[in-house]
């Protein structure tokens, strides 16, 4: 399904441990790797040329050892800012998906240029996984961010019934046969203040979208997933979203980058950019089919 990823990598320690354990990525079917390494030298002229031998030397030793695992891989180190250079590179290799960290390499590149992480997904083309990164002395030796034979055991499908949330449904029916154990299936029905609507309606949106979610439960069970479970809330999502996060062993959530309040999430921040910053497992997030 993935067959060809992007590793965004940004020189990190954290990363040299995701390449080491590359090989769980083959759960998501990858057979070729395309290692990224975006240099932005807006803010550092002169550096250009400094900044790219390091990631060339950093990645090509990369390469060598992808290589060895069996893996088909190219390295690219585009000049630019990273959400175009990154769709850039995936329109050139046909690439299926971007995978890179939930959070930039510089907190002060965060404070004062923008979060990367965040810049990439106002602009994301293509499917990507965000892996939270964590504290390299906070984990035993050999321990992997990403652990292809747990990543599917059990998925939180977040959903508004858009069509940029069927999509991401459309992903997780093709992820099934790679071994989905559990789905549990959320929708926030967030209604605006209800003062001009006509009596009843907030009852008959809610039987609405109720039934719309038994729907949804009911195709993935379709898809031969053991395990569907359904949850139904109301008001803003995020409230809804994290105590599910905290009480149980979510270990995928899959979700569209944009649903129906577009506007709103332009001025109070996105529901995606908010569950991928605080969600302490990875996060697929599927854009617009055509962006």
């Amino acid at each position: 399904m993935f067959q060809r990823i992007i590793l965004a990598h940004d020189l990190t320690p954290t990363w040299d441990d995701i390449v080491a354990c590359a090989g769980e990525f083959r759960a998501l079917g990858c057979t070729e790797i395309i290692l990224t390494h975006v240099v932005t030298v807006l803010y550092l002229g002169g550096m250009e040329g400094a900044l790219r031998e390091e990631g060339r030397e950093h990645l090509e030793a990369q390469k060598a050892q992808l290589e060895s695992m069996g893996f088909t891989v190219a390295v690219q180190i585009p000049t630019g800012l990273p959400a175009q250079s990154l769709n850039e590179v995936a329109r050139c290799h046909g690439a299926d998906l971007i995978v890179m960290g939930s959070h930039g390499k510089s907190p002060w590149r965060e404070a004062v240029l923008g979060c990367v992480t965040c810049a990439v997904l106002h602009n994301i083309e293509y499917p990507t996984l965000l892996l939270p990164v964590q504290v390299r002395e906070d984990r035993p030796d050999g321990y992997c961010l990403l652990q292809g034979a747990h990543l599917f055991r059990h998925v939180l499908y977040l959903t508004d019934f858009s069509d940029i949330s069927a999509r991401a449904g459309e992903y997780l029916s093709r992820l099934a046969p790679r071994g989905i154990s559990q789905v549990t299936v959320v929708h926030t029905l967030d209604l605006p203040p209800s003062e001009h609507y006509p009596p009843g309606y907030e009852e008959k949106a809610e039987a609405q979208a109720r039934e719309a979610l038994k729907a949804v439960a009911g195709r993935l069970r379709e898809e031969g997933i053991p395990a569907v479970e359904q949850v139904f809330a109301s008001g803003r999502p995020l409230p809804a979203i994290l105590p599910l996060l905290e009480s149980q062993d979510i270990s995928l959530i899959v979700m569209g980058t944009q649903g129906k309040g577009y506007i709103k999430e332009i001025f109070l921040g996105s529901v995606a950019q908010n569950v991928s910053r605080l969600a302490p497992c990875p996060v697929l997030l599927i854009p617009p089919e055509a962006r």
